[in-house]
């Protein structure tokens, strides 16, 4: 097959399930087409060195320029939309782009970019495909009623609709007019990469491990909370948190929270990096307040680091509480502390958990299990 899939940056340090789903595929013999905006060359030939069945198609100025030169109507039909001229032809040569790729299966990486190809998206010459994984549906259509309406569109127009969990599904049913075109793949990783290299052994300091964009989503604030009651208990500790974007506001509460000597801010991480700080944490901690699933949970259970999540979204369908992990409500930083304290001082327990979590990981988020998945609806839509 040939499949197209569209998302703004390729490959994204923070959407490892993008690069893996290309990857596992092209492997597969599928020759695969990335449409986007930006590319990440460094990290693209680290990834996808001598991959023949890879390619990155961009939306550039350049081929912009050679559109408008090779279909002057399009320009003279465009003055017709006044003010929005360049939006209409700019949507015009996307969509032009996306076809010149030839695809089988157009998949679209997240609703909110599959919206931004509407009107137009009738014009793509494939079937089509769209992934519903987080904010952009338990968020967006929440606060904007234009995104309502524009996702109802979205869902009539595709004709398959990716969900990454059960809650996920249950949450678009309201704008989905035909439920039969919704499937569910959860995230999956590579067990084989996200494998210990070393046996455990607790570390003094003991680190606490998440790894995030600092975001309101992610919960760092409940997280924080969860924290100062470690400190008030006098335990020894550091909290190593892996994160992109701006980090004033989190330096600021960590700094009236008293927690500047508990708390490591590391930064961005690349991926065999993010690799080495799973061997050397005690747990993994994931205080989010809106997941689809956490892809980095999957990582640290596949690394057997237990695991302390809240039940935000699909991590309930992914952890079981007090066999593969503990679970605790979004917001419920006392619950959080209660689930970090007794796996800091348990170290049983840490071993136990962290040996079912990979397991179950092994058995359910394989990521053999989401390429054939993909293949298998893939396949349905052509015949």
């Amino acid at each position: 097959m040939r499949i197209a899939i569209i998302v703004d940056t390729f490959p994204s340090v923070s959407e490892t399930f993008i690069s893996n789903k290309v990857l596992y595929l092209a492997n597969r013999g599928h020759q695969l087409f990335v449409v986007c905006n930006k590319k990440n060359d460094a990290l693209f030939n680290h990834l996808f060195t001598n991959n023949k069945n890879v390619a990155v198609v961009l939306f550039s100025k350049q081929k912009l320029l050679q559109y408008l030169s090779l279909h002057p109507g399009e320009s003279i039909a465009a003055l017709s939309k006044g003010k929005d001229f360049q939006k209409h032809i700019y949507k015009k040569f996307k969509i032009n782009t996306i076809n010149d790729c030839n695809a089988d299966i157009v998949h679209f990486g997240f609703s909110g970019i599959a919206v931004t190809f509407l009107p137009g998206m009738e014009d793509i010459k494939a079937k089509k495909g769209v992934s519903c994984r987080g904010s952009a549906e338990y968020i967006k259509l929440l606060a904007y009623d234009e995104r309502k309406r524009l996702v109802k569109i979205l869902f009539d127009q595709v004709d398959t609709i990716h969900c990454v969990s059960g809650n996920m599904r249950q949450t678009i049913l309201p704008y989905c007019s035909k439920p039969e075109k919704i499937f569910i793949n959860f995230p999956s990783v590579d067990i084989n990469k996200f494998e210990r290299s070393s046996q455990h052994s607790t570390h003094n300091p003991f680190i606490i491990l998440s790894v995030g964009r600092f975001v309101f989503q992610k919960g760092y604030l409940t997280g924080l909370l969860a924290i100062k009651k470690l400190k008030e208990l006098n335990k020894n500790f550091r909290w190593h948190i892996v994160a992109g974007g701006p980090q004033e506001e989190m330096i600021f509460h960590i700094n009236e929270l008293g927690l500047n000597e508990h708390i490591v801010l590391l930064g961005a991480k690349l991926n065999d990096e993010v690799l080495e700080l799973y061997n050397e944490a005690d747990i993994f901690f994931l205080p989010s307040i809106s997941e689809g699933i956490a892809n980095v949970v999957l990582e640290a259970m596949s690394m057997q680091l237990p695991v302390v999540s809240t039940r935000c979204g699909g991590m309930a369908e992914v952890i079981t509480h007090g066999k593969d992990g503990l679970l605790a409500d979004v917001y419920d930083s006392n619950k959080l502390a209660e689930n970090l304290l007794q796996l800091m001082d348990n170290e049983q327990l840490r071993k136990k958990l962290g040996a079912e979590a990979r397991k179950r990981v092994a058995e359910q988020f394989n990521i053999d299990m989401q390429a054939s998945k993909f293949e298998e609806v893939y396949k349905a839509l052509l015949q």
